[in-house]
């Protein structure tokens, strides 16, 4: 009996380079029944004059070559400017009220509007009346309730909330910065120590060179400065703390460059031993820098190194601007204060 079955359709189409050589996967046997290609390649013959320009390219040896380049559609052209839709600034400030304190940089990146809404004191004090305001970990000498100084407030509100912001507060206790190999080429400010139950601890404060931090007299409107939100002295700083288990003296380093760092082990492979090293001139670019001053702290017990925005921060009021010549430039180091007296070196 002849089987029964449905009425099969053949598709007698040609044999392609698609469907073999320029397949997008191997094909290891060709169907009987094989459907037209979409996009057949065109031939020579089927390509128009007006596509292509002929251009003509001579090499080193003298050989012309033909190139055919394709027109580009002269109806779209890379210089058309779309416009968009320019919103009210009054929106952005409506909208800056829901703006969270990790999402202040990227709402400032949206346009100039958004820029200088968070320039703006109203901007901050409500910033901090959220999430900062009555909060049991704010320390008595960030709270802005009872003041109305606009200098530095947006950096005291920081400060703030990173004790209060959950999310901030957090990331302060698990990213700690341990390593203070990236100081290098920061400019020391200061030097202190404070002694602790069975250790003392070592701070250096090291600020980040810029080209130039020299501000003439004539050119400072004290006006301007005691209305600026966004002022930070402490911008560009960092403190590294060095724990260790005694202390002879502290030299001062005001005015030099870090240079080097160098972290070993004792002879007893117990403690830590850093050797730093400190230069006066400029060494922004400059890599092997041979130090002009070495010091050596023995037996470190742990090191950290802390941002201006960190709860463990040496933070102190913030100063108004002041006309005289930033201090921090140059070096108040005395050229002979490190020479040996009676064959011993300075060693912390």
């Amino acid at each position: 009996m002849p089987k029964k079955g449905g009425n099969k359709t053949r598709i007698n189409a040609d044999f392609t380079l698609n469907d073999s050589a320029n397949a997008p996967k191997p094909v290891g046997r060709v169907k009987k029944s094989v459907k037209p290609d979409a996009n057949p390649v065109a031939s020579w013959e089927d390509l128009e004059d007006n596509e292509y320009d002929v251009l003509e390219e001579i090499d080193t040896d003298g050989n012309s070559q033909l190139l055919f380049v394709k027109k580009q559609n002269s109806t779209h052209t890379s210089d058309e400017v779309f416009e968009g839709v320019v919103y009210p600034e009054i929106v952005w400030y409506l909208i800056s009220k829901f703006v969270k304190p990790e999402d202040v940089g990227k709402f400032a990146l949206i346009n100039k509007a958004t820029y200088a809404i968070t320039k703006r004191e109203s901007f901050w004090r409500q910033m901090y009346y959220k999430y900062c305001k009555n909060h049991p970990r704010l320390p008595e000498k960030l709270k802005i309730e009872n003041s109305f100084v606009t200098y530095g407030l947006r950096q005291r509100v920081i400060r703030g909330l990173f004790y209060t912001y959950r999310k901030f507060f957090q990331s302060t206790l698990q990213n700690i910065e341990c390593s203070p190999h990236k100081l290098i080429r920061r400019r020391c400010v200061s030097v202190w120590y404070c002694k602790l139950r069975s250790n003392w601890s070592i701070f250096f404060k090291l600020k980040r060179q810029t080209v130039d931090q020299k501000l003439s007299v004539d050119k400072i409107n004290f006006l301007q400065e005691l209305g600026r939100v966004d002022a930070n002295p402490d911008e560009g700083c960092k403190v590294l703390q060095v724990t260790c288990l005694s202390l002879n003296e502290v030299p001062p380093l005001m005015g030099m460059a870090l240079c080097s760092v160098n972290v070993s082990l004792t002879q007893g492979l117990i403690h830590q031993r850093v050797n730093l090293g400190f230069t006066s001139g400029i060494c922004n670019g400059v890599q092997n820098i041979v130090p002009e001053r070495s010091i050596v702290i023995d037996s470190v017990l742990n090191m950290n190194v802390y941002d201006w925005w960190h709860p463990r921060y040496p933070f102190s009021d913030t100063i108004l601007p002041s006309a005289m010549k930033d201090e921090e430039l140059a070096p108040v180091l005395r050229h002979d204060f490190f020479t040996p007296l009676n064959g011993h070196k300075y060693k912390l």
